[in-house]
């Protein structure tokens, strides 16, 4: 019955399409869970090492502090008439806000480099706001950080105390020296 075996041999391909398909399906359910899929959903809690006035790398995870825009490391500012490399200061205020205490930071999404965007805590202190209010970083697209940065520049803390290019139209200007960094400059 030349009939019954080509019935039997697409019932056999049926089963293995089936199967394929439960494999893909399976494996795309299983990569929606990984920390590069979802990192919005995702906590990291460790030692912490500043790389810059926004960013750091928290347990070997690149993390950029969101709502937040710090000068760049080649950056050099103005204070009561003489240069100073504000971007070394804005990294050495975040280094001293995070001290040796553990970092944890709540994911919001990624940026275009693939850093993780996020909001985070040294014990208690929130370095994302923390660095707005002491005027190490101005606000970036977040409406909690313009009220900050407000209150920095009127009490003329850190790069308030003197003059500035806002690191956004420095790294334009700048964009070789910028990209200098250990971390590519931001946008």
């Amino acid at each position: 019955m030349p009939g019954s075996r080509d019935r039997r041999w697409t019932g056999r391909r049926r089963l293995a399409a089936a199967g394929v398909i439960l494999a893909l399906a399976l494996a795309l359910a299983l990569a929606a869970d990984l920390p590069w899929r979802a990192p919005q959903q995702r906590e990291v809690i460790g030692a912490a090492r500043v790389v810059d006035g926004d960013s750091l790398r928290v347990e070997g995870v690149a993390i950029r502090l969101k709502g937040i825009d710090a000068p760049e490391m080649a950056q050099i500012c103005q204070r009561a008439g003489a240069a100073y490399p504000c971007g070394r200061e804005a990294r050495r205020h975040l280094q001293t806000l995070v001290g040796a205490a553990p970092v944890r930071c709540r994911s919001e999404g990624l940026d275009r480099y693939r850093r993780r965007l996020a909001v985070c805590w040294a014990g208690e202190r929130a370095l994302n706001e923390a660095m707005v209010r002491d005027g190490w970083a101005v606000a970036y697209r977040d409406r909690a950080a313009d009220a900050l940065e407000r209150e920095a520049r009127s009490a003329r803390r850190g790069l308030w105390a003197g003059e500035f290019e806002r690191p956004a139209d420095w790294r334009r200007v700048h964009a070789a020296s910028a990209a200098g960094g250990e971390e590519p400059p931001d946008d």
